[in-house]
């Protein structure tokens, strides 16, 4: 059975004046996506610091639930002292379902594996899974 785990997306354009780069989502154990970086890094050593901090911040960072008028759809936004860190992969038409997204990312991120190696390429056959331990799985 499949384990939530961090996965790196590379050439998201999360950043105004962004060229690319790289960012990550969360994916559950049946593969669904339970949240996102709030925006890309240089390089795939950047995003998985960024991964270590969104690994600490599911406990204990700030979560907003918000509506957005224009879509009429409920998303979570991730903040570190004002900084956004993480937010939901997708609009939820109701707020318990955008609600229990953000559970989930919180329940998962902490103990999930990153992978500095899992960057979907152009073939399947190009893909590895080499995992790198969360902090607290290594020993």
């Amino acid at each position: 059975m499949a384990h939530p785990r961090f996965q790196l997306i590379p050439g998201i354009r999360l950043v105004v004046g962004s060229g690319g780069g790289v960012g990550w989502r969360l994916l559950g154990a049946n593969n669904r996506e339970l949240g996102r970086s709030a925006m890309s890094y240089p390089d795939a050593e950047e995003a998985l610091d960024a991964v270590a901090r969104a690994r600490v911040l599911a406990s204990s960072g700030e979560a907003h639930i918000v509506h957005e008028q224009t879509s009429g759809l409920w998303v979570w936004h991730l903040e570190d002292g004002g900084a956004l860190v993480a937010n939901s992969g997708r609009g939820f038409r109701h707020e318990r379902e955008c609600r229990y997204n953000l559970e989930q990312f919180r329940t998962s991120a902490p103990s999930a594996p990153a992978s500095e190696h899992d960057i979907p390429l152009d073939l399947p056959w190009q893909r590895t899974s080499t995992l790198v331990p969360a902090p607290e799985a290594a020993s």
